[in-house]
């Protein structure tokens, strides 16, 4: 998929272009800086060279690694991630039923605990699992398949559930987006997210409900960096069927990147293409709570994200700390491709995060 290049004609005032990636995201110690039009075969940020000499264990224990998805369809929203910290990980699955409020969960925080994310996204399989639960993410790329499993048996009046999701991932249906932003002192993150048709199934106590594209589909997100210490940024994105019948999705943080009018990772997708997207701004003049604007200087965006679930993680433990926020919600407003086209995002579903995390 490398070769198929979906940048469009940009408007002028805004010009980010996409580009083949490379073979390996770090080259004779310095990463490869760009935005680019497919996952990174070798994400090799161990290679890194700092200002000064740090044993390769340091360096895989600073890196901040994580794998999520988001999917469902008109009825359901499901949330997944794997989150390495390093000194802790956390485990995460959510099913939100949107027509009848409710909600099933389960998550751990686990001390020095990995779940198998590794340099090739391609042919890797990450997980968790205890005597009471298991998440398995199987990324065949080459294959053309992304698999989510998730499973977690009853306890007491709260009803065991199990999933299978499948995703494809071909260049007729989806269009990848990747990233290497600096951070600072050749300090990097890196992300490769992409706007998937989805089918599988989902079973809770005893329903059963079956998910099949166009309406069913999800965003996966492969996530790495050497953050500061303490990290911040906000993030929404959202997907849907438009009123053109189209698969829609969009991607929209503000981080500490550096120079983000060059360096970032919005972008908006309309079924099999991508259009990078300009810098952004949240503000929430009512707190998490309330309805979330996001906003760019150059007219591409103006959405109003309004929360439905609260999904909050805060704890302080001397040597690490989160202060998360991050809310399942509906989004209202328009997007713009660099092009012109304008996407009225009314209906399209996901989620928002303000992150604080000191670890």
């Amino acid at each position: 998929m490398a070769g198929d290049s979906t940048a469009s004609e940009q408007r002028p005032g805004y010009v980010r272009a996409l580009v083949d990636p490379p073979q390996q995201l770090v080259e004779n110690g310095k990463a490869v800086l760009g935005c680019f039009t497919a996952p990174v075969p070798r994400v090799n940020l161990l290679d890194l060279d700092f200002a000064s000499p740090i044993p390769r264990w340091i360096k895989a224990f600073r890196c901040k690694e994580w794998r999520a998805f988001q999917g469902g369809d008109s009825r359901w929203f499901f949330f997944s991630a794997l989150y390495e910290a390093k000194a802790l990980g956390l485990s995460i699955f959510c099913a939100w039923d949107k027509k009848e409020k409710r909600s099933v969960e389960m998550r751990h925080i686990l001390p020095l605990k990995n779940f198998g994310i590794g340099e090739n996204l391609d042919g890797e399989s990450a997980g968790y699992h205890n005597r009471h639960s298991a998440i398995r993410y199987t990324t065949s790329l080459s294959e053309g398949t992304i698999v989510l499993e998730a499973s977690r048996s009853r306890r007491g009046k709260t009803p065991g559930f199990a999933a299978a999701l499948n995703f494809a991932y071909n260049a007729r249906q989806t269009a990848p987006s990747a990233v290497c932003l600096p951070l600072g002192l050749n300090r990097v993150m890196y992300s490769a997210k992409v706007l998937m048709p989805m089918q599988g199934w989902f079973e809770i106590g005893d329903e059963h409900f079956e998910f099949s594209a166009p309406d069913a589909m999800g965003i996966l997100d492969d996530h790495k960096g050497y953050y500061p210490y303490t990290m911040r940024y906000d993030w929404v994105s959202g997907f849907g069927t438009d009123a053109k019948g189209r698969r829609v999705g969009f991607n929209l943080t503000d981080n500490q990147v550096r120079n983000q009018a060059l360096y970032n990772e919005n972008v908006l997708w309309i079924n099999g293409k991508v259009f990078p997207l300009p810098p952004i701004k949240v503000t929430r003049p009512q707190g998490v709570a309330g309805v979330w604007h996001i906003q760019d200087t150059e007219g591409l965006v103006d959405l109003a994200f309004k929360p439905q679930k609260q999904n909050d993680v805060k704890f302080n433990l001397l040597v690490a700390q989160t202060d998360y926020h991050g809310p399942f919600g509906s989004f209202e407003g328009l997007l713009r491709s660099p092009d012109g086209e304008k996407v009225d995002v009314g209906g399209l579903f996901g989620m928002g995060e303000q992150k604080y995390l000191r670890v």
